[in-house]
């Protein structure tokens, strides 16, 4: 099965309502790296007008959960150890682009690294995701 179905899949009947939410999408799989788009509601702002941080983390960890159930070919799920965000800029609200690159694949720890840029292109933040794999 092609990462694009079986992640189509994961956003129909895994993740539930906050891939939903931010209509997070899988877009494709390039050099390593998968790709996905997802767009900020006016529900997401902070005070200044601008994405919420946690909103650009919830965005982050469902992508690069998905990334690494697609790893693991739908059999393992992510069970979250650690999130470190590195916020660069802030990131108006409306479209953005994410890539995420897997690290690492282990029995016992799983780690991948989610970008997520502006329209422009510009990076706005950076996630490393730590979790251990856990039967699905």
């Amino acid at each position: 099965m092609q990462n694009k179905e079986r992640l189509k899949k994961f956003s129909e009947e895994f993740f539930g309502k906050s891939m939903e939410f931010l209509s997070l999408k899988y877009i494709e799989t390039k050099e390593e790296e998968m790709v996905f788009t997802c767009n900020f509601k006016k529900e997401c702002s902070n005070p200044m007008g601008f994405v919420q941080g946690g909103m650009i983390t919830a965005a982050l960890d469902d992508a690069t959960s998905a990334a690494m159930i697609s790893g693991y070919e739908e059999k393992k799920a992510p069970m979250t150890t650690d999130l470190h965000v590195l916020f660069h800029r802030p990131l108006p609200i409306g479209p953005a682009t994410m890539k995420v690159k897997i690290i690492k694949l282990g029995r016992s720890s799983a780690t991948s690294e989610g970008r997520i840029y502006n329209e422009e292109g510009k990076l706005v933040a950076t996630l490393l995701h730590t979790a251990q794999p856990v039967d699905r």
